[in-house]
């Protein structure tokens, strides 16, 4: 007979893809949402040596006293939730160094995992497999997968429940051959080009149009269509996973134009119409409204210029859409002004692990590429329902905890609540 303490059964805290980077003090730097809600956040500097079972604290230490810079590490080991309940957890730990003409320093990332969790995880994933094969095989898919670790790009689709690899070589092996059996019509090779460089870059999505041979064997051009997105690991593009749709070799492109009002269109309108959008579609829904501006903006950019405070908006804006990847939706509101909508997120302690894994994220990366150490954040939040069930008026009280941030100070985040800050009408 199996006995079980009824806390170990929550699942409301498991750890599935916890990351963190922590300094060779053990301290948090920053982590993930997960990693935040699993340890708890109650303190401004969480020390991950005190999270571990006083057993296994004596191996983990010894682990990373010896990692060498580069090297990683598997282990299994215990770990204190939030609870207060242990659970067995993989920490997959790897050591790095910093270094730049002022500064220098080691640091250790951790990825962390229960493995109950993973146990569920992995089963639920052979599931959802084999019903995404079905519908795959249904539909006659063709689909392109890059790996941009080993540079393998692969194109399959899948027939009669059998998958049919049409080509699987080295990127570069492939830009070769394109070129040399010259299988992309010139009328499109500036559209193949664009989606040569969104693939090398990493772009989050994006869609591209252009004529090609390469998947019929024959010297006429088929009209195909891609639609790519990029997934992210350790804010780091993984792979690049597209449908590819023949749009009929009788079929004449010609590419639209971009519509010219899209640079004065105000995307704070698209913040706006994805709430009401939410609200529209489901019933009971719950998300949080968020405005994110960088401190001391105007100061840095007359003192480090304009490219400079440019850059380090650009790394927030990008961080930012990452981290919400598919819960929600990020705009550039305006110079300095990101808006944040993040679907289901329906109480604080969620709230506060998103806000603190998103400037603490933010920040590392800064630091990585500009070596500031300094960069903070003023962040004004508001929440549906509980600001309002009118989306005008939880709209206002976002604004207006931003404004109250401004009031109070850099450095800080309010959650708009009524009885401290008043109704709005």
């Amino acid at each position: 007979m199996v006995i079980c303490m009824e806390k170990n059964l929550i699942e409301k805290f498991e750890l599935l893809d916890g990351n963190a980077i922590i300094d060779m003090n053990y301290c948090v730097i920053t982590a993930n949402e997960q990693m935040y809600r699993f340890l708890g956040s109650s303190t401004s500097v969480i020390s991950i040596i005190e999270s571990i079972h006083q057993v296994d604290v004596d191996d983990f230490m010894d682990v990373c006293e010896n990692l060498k810079e580069d090297e990683y590490v598997d282990m299994v080991l215990r770990i204190r939730r939030s609870d207060n309940s242990y659970r067995w957890i993989l920490l997959h730990i790897a050591k790095f160094a910093y270094r730049s003409e002022d500064n220098e320093f080691e640091y250790l990332e951790i990825n962390a995992s229960d493995i109950l969790s993973l146990k569920r995880r992995n089963m639920t994933l052979q599931d959802t497999i084999k019903v995404f094969r079905q519908s795959l095989n249904i539909k006659n898919e063709t689909f392109m997968i890059y790996d941009y670790h080993t540079k393998r790009y692969q194109i399959n689709s899948i027939l009669n429940d059998e998958i049919h690899n049409i080509i699987d070589m080295n990127i570069m092996n492939l830009k070769e051959k394109i070129e040399a059996e010259h299988l992309i019509d010139d009328s499109t090779m500036d559209e193949y080009n664009a989606y040569c460089k969104d693939i090398e870059k990493g772009t989050l999505s994006y869609k591209h149009i252009f004529r090609t041979n390469i998947l019929n064997d024959t010297c006429e051009f088929d009209t195909v269509e891609l639609a790519v997105h990029t997934i992210y690991q350790n804010d780091k593009p993984s792979k690049a996973i597209g449908s590819i749709h023949n749009l009929s070799d009788k079929v004449i492109y010609e590419k639209e134009e971009e519509e010219k009002s899209d640079s004065s269109k105000d995307t704070s309108l698209e913040l706006y119409q994805f709430c009401v959008d939410s609200i529209l579609y489901k019933a009971n829904c719950e998300f949080s409204l968020i405005l994110l501006e960088i401190d001391g903006y105007k100061e840095m950019e007359r003192q480090k210029g304009t490219s400079y405070v440019q850059d380090l908006y650009k790394i927030a804006l990008r961080t930012t859409t990452q981290l919400v990847g598919k819960r929600g939706i990020v705009c550039d509101i305006k110079q300095n002004l990101i808006g944040i909508v993040v679907k289901d997120i329906n109480n604080e302690v969620v709230l506060r692990a998103f806000i603190e894994s998103l400037r603490n994220q933010i920040s590392w990366n800064v630091l990585l590429t500009h070596d500031n150490r300094q960069t903070t954040f003023s962040i004004g939040i508001a929440r549906y329902p509980q600001n309002g069930l009118d989306i005008d008026i939880v709209y206002k009280k976002m604004y207006q905890a931003l404004n109250i941030c401004h009031m109070r100070g850099e450095n800080r985040y309010i959650i708009y609540r009524e009885h401290l800050h008043g109704e709005l009408t």
